[in-house]
């Protein structure tokens, strides 16, 4: 049997990416002020339209996405929603609900007026703080 003796060698490979992984941002609903504002306001909440920590209140089920990465926000969607599947959000300036505010104005550590609407009609009012990342997926894409 013939061996031969070969040269050890290091091979380096360099990462390429395959895909762009999108950055986020995710809000957080202040669901006592939402649900208060949903009675205060002649909202549905005596139909459903309600607020609670599991799901508005969680900052992983409302995200802005930075699709292009150019480092605003691209669109908001509620992903953790009761049954409704995903939501898109509509941002406002403020509580009154009468001014759209452009995703692409808003940053982490805002405080942000937005609406979901489910396809039955149903208007929720939320207002929170957008967080630098997802509570629970602190690089979620």
């Amino acid at each position: 049997m013939s061996k031969t003796w070969e040269t050890p060698r290091v091979l380096v490979e360099e990462f390429e990416e395959n895909e762009y992984v999108a950055a986020c941002w995710g809000v957080e609903c202040d669901v006592d002020w939402a649900n208060q504002y949903e009675v205060d306001h002649g909202g549905d909440y005596w139909n459903g339209v309600t607020h609670d920590r599991t799901h508005c209140g969680n900052s992983s089920n409302q995200v802005i996405f930075d699709d292009d990465g150019d480092g605003t926000g691209d669109r908001m969607i509620e992903t953790g929603t009761a049954g409704l599947g995903d939501l898109a959000c509509t941002i406002y300036w403020d509580g009154t609900y009468n001014s759209v505010r452009s995703v692409d104005t808003v940053k982490p550590e805002d405080t942000i007026y937005w609406t979901t609407c489910a396809t039955d009609g149903r208007i929720w009012n939320h207002k929170g703080r957008v967080f630098a990342t997802a509570e629970g997926h602190p690089n979620r894409s």
